[in-house]
């Protein structure tokens, strides 16, 4: 088990997993079910105009396949991330080789504190680290807006992505919040700020990296928001929408960082992690969310484990 001191809560699961047999040994729980370890980490696609996004998860729910119920991982103490700070191929683990019946499983279930009209941000001390209370968001301004997940409370974060936990092997698996997708302030909402789960869950095995450079010229036009959007093959590059799993918005974005040079020279890059492997997508720059260079987009072919290089001279 994690060294961390967790509750556990196993719901008959060893009659209701499919087990897997395994190779050169196996492990097993304390009832004889063979067993397996779980890791989830947590990375971002940034968003524009914020210093922090802290957000705090309690526990993970996992859901075997077929009839199985769920049980839950109580996290104790609870893990609070600034997601600033995992962008590109970066992640922070949230639950780290969690011993758990080995099989197959349907969804897993974040649950997060994250309530509308709560004290988020309460005590941030201002500095880097996430200090406040709950889930919140600090601005560029330094204003401290609460986070509300709609439904979090209730139901968490839900995450449907089949995965297996091989017997006596381990399986890691990352959570990608696409945060530019993610983050509105509807009017009335004043002063909490919604965070929409946006979230792909991946396992690392099988995800490659995205990255490139972007020409000075483009980065330099005047109030340019410098971005790179990653569309599915065939998508034209448009606009990110409000609608809820709309398969026209970007799978996936990347802010464009500014990089100083040993000779003095600035250049710009960006890196988008965790995409999947084995596919095509079409990649494009944008200055304002709204118009793309190229306009019908770059083609991206993702490997396993491997950088794919998209430049935009």
């Amino acid at each position: 088990m994690s060294s961390r001191k967790r509750r556990t809560l196993y719901t008959t699961m060893a009659s209701s997993l499919l087990i897997l047999s395994g190779c050169g040994g196996s492990g097993s729980g304390l009832d004889g079910t063979e067993t397996g370890f779980v890791t989830i980490a947590i990375s971002d696609g940034p968003v524009h105009d914020a210093e922090k996004v802290c957000i705090t998860f309690d526990s993970v729910e996992l859901k075997p396949a077929g009839n199985g119920r769920s049980f839950t991982i109580d996290l104790d103490p609870s893990e609070k991330i600034n997601l600033l700070d995992f962008q590109g191929a970066n992640a922070a683990p949230i639950l780290e080789r969690e011993e758990v019946p080995a099989g197959a499983y349907e969804w897993v279930r974040l649950g997060v504190d994250a309530n509308k009209g709560s004290n988020g941000g309460a005590g941030d001390t201002g500095g880097a680290e996430c200090d406040g209370e709950a889930s919140y968001i600090v601005m560029d301004d330094e204003s401290v807006h609460n986070l509300f997940v709609p439904s979090g409370n209730q139901t968490g974060l839900k995450l449907v992505a089949g995965f297996v936990v091989p017997v006596n092997g381990s399986i890691d698996a990352t959570a990608d919040w696409d945060l530019m997708q993610s983050v509105t302030a509807p009017p009335g909402l004043d002063p909490d700020v919604i965070l929409k789960p946006t979230i792909r869950l991946v396992d690392n095995v099988e995800v490659g990296t995205l990255a490139g450079l972007v020409a000075n010229d483009l980065v330099n036009d005047v109030g340019c928001d410098p971005s790179v959007y990653v569309f599915n093959d065939g998508v034209t590059p448009n606009a990110i929408t409000t609608d809820a799993d709309d398969p026209e918005d970007p799978v996936a974005t990347a802010m464009v960082n500014e990089q100083m040079n040993n000779d003095g020279t600035t250049t710009y890059h960006y890196e988008i992690g965790f995409l999947l492997a084995g596919r095509s997508y079409e990649a494009a720059y944008t200055c304002d969310g709204e118009s793309f260079e190229p306009v019908d987009g770059k083609p991206a072919d993702i490997s396993a484990q491997q950088v794919t290089t998209v430049d935009f001279p």
